[in-house]
């Protein structure tokens, strides 16, 4: 079952080596681990995730990318100390690994669309200004007729004045995970 539930009743004993304790892991890689967590996990078996804010958006990302996979209780919520145990109920095939600056292999959720004409510069991982630079080098050999789909770890304000002057259109969309992917086009 997949349903958000409030705390358990009665709440269980937790083991401490079930325990995943993500409250200082870096933003941007958070989700990815715990997710690596989740993957690995046997069907049945679950961890607690202990967190110092309500996890909601992990769960809504729980609930579109594996609606049927996974259970997710409260055992503890707040105020300084959120605890959920994540169960996996079902196997899933988890995505390759993917290394910063590499190309995804595809996109999930609300993603612009994609054609056969659509290069990709997967700047998740990388410190600023790269993933910046790394986007603009690619728009300057962009093929006529292609369009060009950046991935990053945030939203790339500063590339939107940058593509304007270089003559591109953007669509920018936040995805489940909080990363954004861009889609640039010739305007």
């Amino acid at each position: 079952m997949n349903t958000k539930s409030s705390l358990e009743s009665p709440t269980p004993t937790t083991d401490a080596s079930e325990v995943f304790d993500v409250r200082i892991i870096p933003g941007r890689e958070k989700h990815a681990r715990i997710f690596q967590r989740w993957y690995d996990l046997p069907v049945g078996k679950s961890f607690v995730l202990l967190n110092d804010h309500d996890p909601v958006p992990l769960y809504y990302q729980f609930q579109a990318q594996f609606p049927e996979a996974y259970s997710w209780v409260y055992l503890q919520e707040g105020p300084e100390e959120f605890r959920v145990r994540i169960t996996k109920t079902a196997a899933v095939t988890p995505p390759p690994p993917r290394q910063p600056g590499s190309v995804p292999v595809a996109s999930k959720g609300n993603a612009p669309t994609a054609n056969a004409m659509t290069l990709e510069v997967d700047a998740r991982g990388l410190e600023p200004p790269e993933p910046l630079v790394r986007i603009l080098a690619a728009l300057e050999t962009l093929p006529a007729g292609h369009q060009l789909r950046a991935w990053t770890d945030r939203e790339p304000c500063h590339l939107f004045g940058e593509a304007r002057q270089r003559g591109f259109n953007h669509d920018c969309r936040a995805q489940p995970d909080g990363s954004w992917i861009t889609l640039l086009t010739r305007a």
